[in-house]
């Protein structure tokens, strides 16, 4: 299909996010755009402190932008000097929603599922009363519960249940985004898996946009359509999950062959230290970890560049471009 045949549901522009500390100003989040489009997931992927759960912050209307903008379906709800009221924000809640790492934050100890699960109805005024219960059945079906779970309280499932139960409040209100902010990595290995394909199975269903937040980047090749690489803050590369083994840029090498692989001998693991969220270069922000770099990289500004196909990386040392094909 063509992008006319599939509309932004998401848009970050030169998204920037400073935080004042003693010092000066800690930049959790440095320039990044990124598009999400109707029935598409993209992936962030990085190592912790890479700016992933900012990024969502800032998406979810939680903290707002330094500089750039944000925009959901078209309406801008986030620029400097401008922010969306908890008026404004409830409205558009309904087109938004998150699901977080841990589903136990996400509901009250003291709230049987029951109640939690009629919220949504209650307060969107989705449908009479006389049919909430029908449609929380059916809602509970697709996330492959049983309405056992109603008269439970939230200690009394298991992690695996618990998330599912959070997805399906989620998808009560028919968002246009889901927002997954690592939310399989508080759970065992073995249901990991099928709440990633319950989410799959979910997105192509109800034709959603997902902005998934993740470490993983063997586990959203499989999964994303396009995965987002991140590295203090900054975008290191983008592209097709399909293209993840010709990925460019040495930081998603690294992230690559850190994977696991039963028999593999020739791996590398990363070496030296980030530098200070004070202290950082002009140029890339990985030339201090990276194994191809020269001293050019600390101190000259990195350009996206592109590679064909909508895959873009910022690297002074990969220098050939492969021809867009048309």
């Amino acid at each position: 299909m063509t992008e006319m045949e599939h509309p932004a549901v998401l848009e970050l522009e030169q998204v920037v996010k400073k935080y004042p500390v003693s010092g000066g100003e800690l930049t959790a989040v440095n320039g990044v755009s990124i598009t999400v489009r109707q029935g598409e997931t993209v992936a962030i992927v990085g190592e912790s402190g890479c700016g992933k759960s900012t990024l969502v912050r800032m998406t979810a209307g939680i903290e707002p932008v330094t500089e750039g903008r944000i925009r959901v379906l078209g309406k801008e709800v986030s620029s400097p000097g401008k922010q969306l009221s908890r008026q404004e924000w409830q409205k558009l809640r309904r087109e938004v929603q998150l699901v977080l790492q841990n589903p136990s934050g996400a509901v009250s100890p003291r709230m049987r599922i029951g109640r939690f699960m009629r919220e949504p109805f209650v307060n969107w005024h989705l449908c009479s009363r006389g049919e909430m219960d029908s449609k929380i059945e059916a809602l509970l079906e697709r996330v492959e519960l049983d309405t056992t779970v109603l008269g439970k309280f939230p200690h009394q499932l298991s992690g695996g249940e618990l998330q599912r139960v959070v997805i399906a409040r989620a998808l009560a209100v028919s968002p246009s985004l889901l927002i997954c902010d690592e939310p399989t990595s508080a759970l065992d290995v073995s249901v990991q898996a099928q709440v990633i394909d319950l989410l799959e199975r979910l997105r192509r269903e109800q034709g959603m946009a997902m902005l998934f937040i993740s470490h993983d980047l063997a586990l959203m090749g499989n999964f994303a359509d396009r995965i987002v690489v991140m590295y203090l803050g900054n975008i290191v590369e983008e592209l097709p999950a399909s293209q993840l083994r010709q990925a460019v840029h040495p930081y998603t090498k690294a992230l690559l062959d850190a994977v696991f692989q039963i028999g593999k001998k020739d791996f590398s693991v990363l070496d030296g230290d980030p530098p200070g969220p004070l202290q950082m270069p002009a140029g890339c922000p990985f030339y201090s970890r990276c194994p191809v770099s020269s001293s050019a990289c600390e101190r000259t500004p990195v350009p996206m560049r592109e590679y064909g196909n909508g895959h873009r990386a910022a690297c002074l040392k990969v220098k050939e471009s492969v021809p867009v094909s048309h």
